[in-house]
């Protein structure tokens, strides 16, 4: 937990001269992977409420970052990256990237290989436990 929480403190430094924080850019992270989604694909992606996305997708849109697109169903509101948003998401990101290699840079490529598989086996199982919870 302390190093999820030194991370995302790091990741705020980065984003504060943007007007952004970590949970602004979770968002902008899955409008980005997803090429746009609406906000309960947003909540099930990142595991949080409806409420905090629709929360956080308000501060964007006013930031001008995100923006709607018509689908064919009225009902539902799809949200992408506005073009501000994409510079804005491009930029931030050579930058988390840039965090993300100076993290690592002590690594070899075959220790940092096997801390990703580990990752990944590590997040598909708590994904597993996690649907058998909401399951039940």
């Amino acid at each position: 937990m302390r190093c999820s929480r030194l991370f995302s403190d790091e990741i705020n430094t980065i984003l504060l001269p943007y007007q952004l924080n970590y949970s602004l850019w979770q968002v902008m992270f899955v409008l980005q992977y997803k090429k746009g989604c609406t906000s309960i694909e947003i909540a099930e992606y990142l595991n949080v409420s409806k409420p905090s996305v629709a929360k956080r997708t308000a501060v964007l849109s006013q930031l001008n970052v995100v923006t709607q697109v018509e689908t064919e169903d009225k009902r539902q509101k799809k949200l992408v990256l506005s073009s501000a948003g994409e510079k804005l998401y491009q930029q931030c990101s050579a930058e988390i990237a840039q965090l993300e290699q100076q993290l690592t840079k002590h690594l070899n490529s075959q220790d940092l290989l096997k801390s990703t598989v580990l990752l990944h086996l590590i997040s598909d199982a708590l994904e597993n436990i996690h649907q058998v919870s909401r399951d039940e």
